[in-house]
């Protein structure tokens, strides 16, 4: 009998449909972690670290340039908080999530749409990966469902003079002068307490309807609370501002 080479083993094919994607876990970062020391772009092209703010308070936002969505509305909005944190130690930095494209030269010309002071205002890119890395530790969820478009979640970010995350604000829904208090109040400089009561009953209602890092509430126990919240601090707000009484 002749001796036969045994058949060769053939893997089995996997598409790329029956393959899933795995990303690599990335912590995202809470309130009181230091922003990782990556080394960035502003758009003069000069070398930028969220991890060397020169003791300023930081303000983060994240866009991308060819957004017609809510990026612009963003924008406008820092640019009025711009206004508002003149001659207050507060740096204001916007991120881009499509670095691809975003480059020092495309987020100049975007900043100067809105007026923004690269001595104030920086935007921020980066090689894709560290962008991608920046983006998912700061809690941003960002997808590409076709060239040219970024599907993103929105956040503010508050840092202290020590970079590292002072306040978290979910959502793009903040008011430019609540968070002009919120980057006053850790920089430790005197400003509207109406506003910051305002931008703390903010982020009470984001955890409360399950923030990042909260235990998610029902709808009516969420409401239960913020109305007995509102309702001590009216009393309270009442009772250091009521007139003195006339006297006799």
């Amino acid at each position: 009998m002749v001796a036969t080479a045994p058949p060769p083993i053939v893997a089995p094919f996997r598409s790329a449909t029956t393959v899933p994607s795995r990303r690599p876990f990335v912590p995202v970062l809470r309130e009181g972690d230091a922003v990782p020391a990556l080394a960035l772009l502003d758009q003069g092209g000069r070398r930028f670290s969220f991890a060397a703010p020169g003791g300023r308070t930081t303000i983060v936002s994240f866009i991308y340039t060819r957004c017609a969505d809510a990026c612009p509305l963003v924008m406008a909005k820092f640019a009025r908080l711009q206004r508002l944190l003149r001659g207050v130690p507060v740096r204001l930095v916007t991120m881009t999530i499509d670095p691809v494209f975003d480059t020092p030269a495309v987020l100049a010309r975007y900043g100067r749409a809105y007026g923004a002071d690269p001595s104030r205002w920086s935007l921020v890119t980066g090689p894709a990966a560290r962008i991608d890395e920046l983006a998912a530790r700061f809690g941003i969820v960002a997808e590409h469902p076709r060239p040219g478009v970024v599907g993103h979640t929105e956040a503010a970010i508050v840092l202290d003079g020590r970079g590292r995350i002072a306040k978290i604000i979910d959502g793009s829904s903040w008011l430019p002068g609540d968070l002009a208090a919120n980057g006053e109040e850790v920089a430790g400089v005197s400003g509207n307490p109406l506003r910051s009561v305002r931008m703390w009953l903010a982020g009470s209602a984001s955890a409360l309807c399950g923030g990042r890092g909260a235990t998610p509430l029902t709808v009516g126990a969420g409401l239960a609370i913020l109305t007995g919240m509102l309702a001590g601090l009216t009393a309270a707000f009442r009772r250091v501002f009521r007139s003195p009484p006339a006297l006799s």
